[in-house]
């Protein structure tokens, strides 16, 4: 698979997510902030932040297998 094509794939996949899940998954990966960072940016609980995270790797994890990214 080539780049582009990935990434297009990968986009379609994080753009499947709720939008609360979003925000944090791509805050704490492409923008490299803590948690701390954003639960203060977002003004959440950092218990909230780590929530949404988790939740939101396992939905992206299921949707890049869904748009062919990841095998099973």
């Amino acid at each position: 698979m080539n780049a582009p094509r990935s990434a297009a794939l990968v986009a379609e996949a994080l753009s499947s997510l709720e939008p609360e899940h979003r925000v944090v998954v791509v805050r704490a990966f492409y923008r490299r902030e803590s948690v701390a960072e954003l639960a203060d940016a977002l003004g959440l609980p950092q218990y909230t932040v780590k929530s949404r995270l988790h939740q939101g790797l396992q939905a992206l994890v299921l949707a890049l297998r869904d748009v062919g990214v990841m095998e099973s």
